[in-house]
């Protein structure tokens, strides 16, 4: 899923997923409920009963009669907030001796150089974590497979770099169409960082970045046998992360990154960001 670009970003106060929050259609009321409290149990059961009660408030869709479009806006503007990992790729992986010469770059491809690709997406998840590995649906255009599919089909790797408050703008950019040889890392006026262990490069830009190696690739069929998406499993074979971003006095070996530093931004309905953090998250107990 592409993040649309030329149109106003707006930005949503958020918190944790730690928090519980209730919708009251009947009166548009939002409220966040702590567990452990009287108040907030009592308020959770009226709310609850005032919902049961009535069936005029609930209204139920199906997929097959809202079509494409409806269950593109439903869904996205549903499943919220969803992490957007901004995917680095390149073109071709070069030798080993044609990356100390130089020719894995962002620029226009001249038949020798690989080109960076650069886009964002959010139809992204963390699935597992023994191994840790990620996924993202990379969904096919009116033209067919995008850059980012194309590239990860061909190299078996990729990078998630993960989108930020600071670098929000810049990397709403990248998701401009433009053609196979032309990076959106210099649309963007974003710059890259070499990799450990694949020959995609990072964003410098990110505090947070993973390098994914493909494990799979799972291929989406609608109902009329149109491929539509591909969705790629990448194995996470090494972390970035830059120490402003950290939490402090942890052990080496349990690494954490701090919500309110890192200032995450993910995505909601229509082009709409949702930014975390900024004294904005509630920790609660687990039960």
């Amino acid at each position: 899923m592409i993040i649309g670009i030329g149109k106003t970003i707006t930005l949503l106060a958020a918190c944790t997923c730690t928090v519980v929050r209730g919708f009251n259609p009947i009166n548009n009321q939002t409220r966040s409920l702590a567990s452990g409290s009287a108040s907030a149990s009592a308020s959770a059961s009226a709310l609850s009963e005032s919902l049961l009660s009535d069936s005029d408030v609930w209204k139920s869709f199906d997929p097959s009669e809202l079509g494409v479009g409806g269950t593109y806006g439903l869904g996205i503007s549903a499943v919220v907030p969803r992490p957007i990992a901004v995917i680095t790729t390149v073109s071709a992986v070069e030798s080993k001796e044609e990356e100390k010469n130089g020719d894995v770059g962002h620029g226009h491809g001249n038949g020798n150089e690989s080109v960076v690709n650069c886009a964002p997406f959010s139809y992204t998840g963390l699935v597992s974590h023994d191994p840790p590995m990620v996924c993202h649906g990379i969904c096919l255009s009116s033209k067919g497979k995008k850059d980012t599919l194309v590239n990860i089909e061909n190299t078996k790797q990729w990078v998630f770099n993960v989108m930020s408050m600071p670098w929000v703008e810049k990397a709403n950019a990248c998701a401009v169409e433009c053609d196979s040889g032309t990076s959106e890392i210099d649309i963007a006026g974003l710059h890259t960082l070499p990799c450990e262990n694949i020959a995609a490069p990072r964003v410098e830009e990110a505090m947070v970045s993973m390098e994914c190696e493909l494990d799979s690739i799972k291929e989406v069929f609608n109902d009329d046998g149109k491929h539509t998406t591909s969705i790629v499993f990448g194995r996470i074979v090494r972390y970035h992360v830059h120490t402003s971003v950290l939490a402090g006095d942890l052990d080496a070996n349990r690494p954490i990154i701090d919500l309110e530093k890192m200032q995450f931004v993910g995505r909601a309905g229509g082009v709409t960001y949702f930014p975390a953090g900024e004294g904005k998250s509630l920790t609660m107990e687990r039960p």
